[in-house]
């Protein structure tokens, strides 16, 4: 018994000492409750203690490698101190890139082109964008366009660039070199652009019409469309914008960025093109840069080009005029467009003629549409000889496309063509059947 009592106030006495060594008064109060031990309040005491040591250790060893840090930045910016930043005298510079990256498997009647059906993978577009702002409004773009170009050669004056054969090379142009200013203090709500620039048109309907540029151009463009003229030359272009009305229009080379001197030797001195469009918003937001996918608008437009010396290949009526107009309904939901263009020229090339297109997509839910388009194009004279030629054509578009995130878009559509008119084997090359085709394509859109 003797022995029980001692050991009892032995313990007690151990605890009291504990408890005297505790100094956290939130322990303390624990201990005085009787919610802790003073032998289990005295452990966690030392346990903060030691977290708080290794704590203030590792603040030091941070202060004194931010210290050394700072001593090298110093040193670097004397070094440095007389270099140029990459800015120069710019306000910002921003980057950009698109690609359109694919595989299309096509089929053609091999009785008239010889050909197996084919699959390939394909770099479609390669944009690199460069824009260097002077300031909130004003600033020099420069964009590189990368694709599959056939390769060519000079004619016979060393003029007109001609394709050489089938083969083709990856190939890197300039899309887009010029300046922008603003010059709304001067006229109203404008602005120009000079250099590369943009044509009144395609820009304006790949982003509010036709939104699916990696799977074809639009008809107005486009080969088996209107095959008119494309989205860039070099000219001087103004771009006026209100809520209601925005136009776009200017003077140019008359033959795109990627067709130089389309004219022969033979061309005459003036040879540039006036090209001009006129959009009605109205919905009153023509002023804003509006997302098909959040926004509403309906547009009606008129687009004029007269394009004087087009191609001297033709010694008289070498002309280029086209008549052109658009109109579009969009909502988060869904969108509908329908265009009609008459054309002027002369009456041996497929470029004069007349002809519509319609096309819709349908967003049934997030992230994901189906789209649908057809083209109508028809020349006021046959193409070919009197036994094979085309005399009009049809191209079907369908599709689905998932937004996988803001950078990537995956599409999967068919692309059917349909030349109608006569076939004769013994000239297939100029049967309408020559040129009829089917495409099965995956693309993935990359913004970046």
């Amino acid at each position: 018994m003797k022995k029980k009592v001692l050991v009892a106030a032995l313990l007690s006495s151990f605890a009291v000492a504990s408890a005297q060594e505790v100094e956290n008064p939130i322990l303390k109060k624990l201990v005085e409750k009787g919610i802790l031990s003073a032998e289990e309040a005295a452990q966690i005491d030392e346990q903060l203690a030691n977290e708080e040591a290794e704590k203030a250790k590792y603040e030091a060893e941070i202060d004194k490698r931010a210290m050394e840090a700072t001593e090298k930045i110093k040193k670097l910016d004397k070094k440095f101190a007389n270099i140029p930043t990459i800015a120069g005298a710019f306000k910002k510079i921003k980057f950009e890139g698109l690609d359109y990256i694919g595989y299309t498997y096509t089929s053609r009647k091999k009785q008239y082109t010889g050909k197996n059906d084919s699959g390939d993978f394909e770099l479609r577009r390669a944009y690199f964008t460069t824009m260097a702002y002077l300031n909130d409004k004003d600033y020099a773009r420069l964009t590189l366009d990368v694709s599959n170009d056939y390769n060519s050669k000079p004619d016979s004056n060393n003029n007109n660039y001609l394709k050489a054969d089938n083969t083709q090379s990856i190939k890197m142009k300039v899309k887009y070199a010029y300046l922008y200013k603003d010059i709304s203090d001067i006229i109203p709500f404008t602005g120009f652009e000079v250099g590369i620039v943009h044509t009144p048109w395609i820009d304006y309907e790949e982003h509010s019409g036709w939104l699916y540029r990696s799977v074809d151009k639009t008809f107005y463009e486009s080969g088996d469309g209107a095959g008119m003229l494309p989205s860039a030359d070099a000219g001087l272009e103004f771009k006026t914008k209100t809520p209601y009305i925005t136009a776009e229009y200017g003077v140019f080379n008359g033959e795109g960025y990627d067709k130089i001197n389309t004219s022969s030797s033979k061309s005459s001195g003036f040879h540039n093109s006036l090209e001009g469009r006129l959009t009605y918003h109205i919905f009153g937001n023509g002023d804003k840069k509006l997302k098909p996918e959040k926004d509403t608008y309906a547009n009606i437009s008129l687009h004029l080009m007269s394009d004087f010396g087009y191609n001297d290949y033709y010694t008289s009526h070498n002309n280029l005029n086209a008549y052109h107009i658009h109109a579009v309904y969009n909502n988060p939901m869904f969108l509908i467009a329908a265009q009609y263009l008459k054309t002027d020229y002369n009456n041996k090339d497929a470029k004069m003629g007349d002809g519509y297109s319609v096309n819709a997509e349908v967003r049934p839910i997030q992230d994901w549409s189906v789209f649908a388009r057809y083209d109508h194009w028809e020349p006021e004279k046959k193409q070919g000889t009197a036994t094979a030629y085309w005399d009009k054509r049809d191209v079907y578009y369908a599709g689905v496309a998932w937004s996988m995130n803001k950078y990537i878009k995956w599409i999967a559509n068919v692309a059917y063509a349909d030349y109608k008119g006569a076939n004769d084997p013994a000239k297939a090359d100029k049967s309408a059947d020559y040129k009829d085709y089917t495409k099965y394509m995956i693309t993935a859109e990359v913004k970046w």
